[in-house]
C-alpha cells in the first residue's frame, strides 16, 4: 500500500483519519472568526491537540487565553472547555487530533454548566467529499 499524503490546501476543512483511537483533521478559519461557545470532550475522554500551521489563533481554555502561531501547539484535556478565534489578518490553518474519537465526540453545556445532549457529534468526517480514512484503508501487516 502506498501511503497517502494529505495537503491541507486540497481540503482545508478535511478529516484525514477517523478511527476509534483518533480523529485527525485540518481546519481553516478566516480573520475575525470566533467560536461562540466552548465545548469539551469530557464524555469521550478525548485529548485534543492543536497545531497551528499558518496565521494566529487565540484559544480560551477554561477561561485562560493563549495565543498560538505557526509551528506552535497546545493541548486541551478532556474536561477542559475550549474555543478559539482567528486573531491574524490572514486565514489561520490548524491541524488537530482528538484521541480517542468515540461518541459523543463533543460535550456541550448549558448556562448552569450541566451537560446538554446534542447527539453523537462528528459521525461522518470526510476528505475531499469522501469518507475519511479508517482502519480498513490500511493494509494489515503480514507476518513472514
Amino acid at each position: 500500500m502506498v501511503p497517502t499524503v494529505y495537503d491541507w490546501r486540497d481540503d482545508p476543512m478535511g478529516t484525514v483519519l477517523a478511527v476509534p483511537a483518533v480523529r485527525a483533521r485540518f481546519m481553516r478559519f478566516e480573520p475575525g472568526f470566533a467560536q461562540e461557545e466552548g465545548h469539551s470532550h469530557e464524555q469521550s475522554g478525548g485529548w485534543e491537540t492543536f497545531l497551528v500551521l499558518e496565521g494566529t489563533l487565540e484559544f480560551d481554555i477554561d477561561g485562560t487565553t493563549a495565543t498560538v502561531g505557526p509551528g506552535q501547539a497546545l493541548v486541551a484535556a478532556p474536561w477542559q472547555v475550549h474555543r478559539l478565534r482567528c486573531t491574524s489578518d490572514v486565514p489561520a490553518i490548524l491541524y488537530l487530533t482528538v484521541t480517542p474519537h468515540v461518541p459523543p465526540t463533543h460535550t456541550w453545556y448549558d448556562a448552569a454548566g450541566s451537560i446538554v445532549d446534542r447527539g453523537p457529534g462528528v459521525t461522518n468526517p470526510t476528505w475531499q467529499g469522501r469518507p475519511a480514512d479508517g482502519a480498513s484503508d490500511f493494509a494489515p501487516r503480514h507476518k513472514s
